[in-house]
């Protein structure tokens, strides 16, 4: 059978517009949706949306329920907790792989980006602060050839978005992320590439709820 690259588009255009409205909380978690509900509202075929829906399902976004819609997936503290663990072993093993092309410059913009986020902490910057820490993080992932590897860190931390908004959290999320970036930084400049990875997968993508 032969398909259509514009079917392929569309499903990939969808996907990305589902995906920001996850992240605007325009499809907030423990909402139900319907396909035609979603349908009608973006104006588009069944079809490509349920793909689109179906993908998210897999990466952990959305639930199909029968007879009730599509769920927006709520993040239990042991989803977090389990989801960290993950972020952190793939991290380590990406850092650990890219470490010897790791510059001076590489450094100086992590040092760059990590006082920037420790300025970004309003209730309305939440989403621009998570981006600084992705962007953080991908000065070295970027620096990786494993595309599996990288779109997998990339979903999960997709899924984090809600974390940093409960309370709180925020503030203990900007001391926190900050110190320990300081400390990241500081033990690749020594360059002990183990010392970093143990770090990033046992410290620093670890949750300490009584922080």
């Amino acid at each position: 059978m032969i398909y259509q690259p514009s079917f392929y588009l569309l499903r990939s255009q969808v996907y990305e517009h589902l995906r920001e409205e996850l992240k605007t909380e325009n499809l907030k978690p423990g909402m139900f949706v319907t396909i035609n509900q979603l349908s009608e509202k973006l104006g588009i075929k069944r079809t490509p949306l349920r793909d689109a829906l179906l993908q998210l399902q897999s990466e952990g976004f959305v639930t199909f329920l029968p007879q009730r819609g599509i769920q927006i997936n709520e993040l239990s503290s042991k989803d977090l907790e389990n989801i960290y663990e993950v972020l952190g072993a793939l991290d380590s093993k990406a850092l650990l792989s890219v470490f010897d092309r790791i510059t001076s410059d590489h450094i100086e913009t992590m040092k760059r980006i990590n006082e920037e986020m420790y300025k970004t902490v309003t209730s309305t910057q939440v989403g621009a602060y998570f981006d600084l820490n992705t962007a953080f993080h991908n000065v070295y992932l970027d620096l990786s050839n494993n595309d599996l590897l990288l779109n997998q860190l990339n979903i999960l931390r997709q899924r984090l978005f809600k974390f940093g908004t409960k309370g709180e959290w925020i503030e203990k999320v900007r001391e926190l992320n900050y110190t320990e970036h300081l400390k990241l930084i500081d033990l690749i400049e020594q360059g002990d590439a183990k010392q970093v990875a143990d770090f990033l997968r046992d410290t620093h993508c670890v949750i300490n709820w009584d922080q």
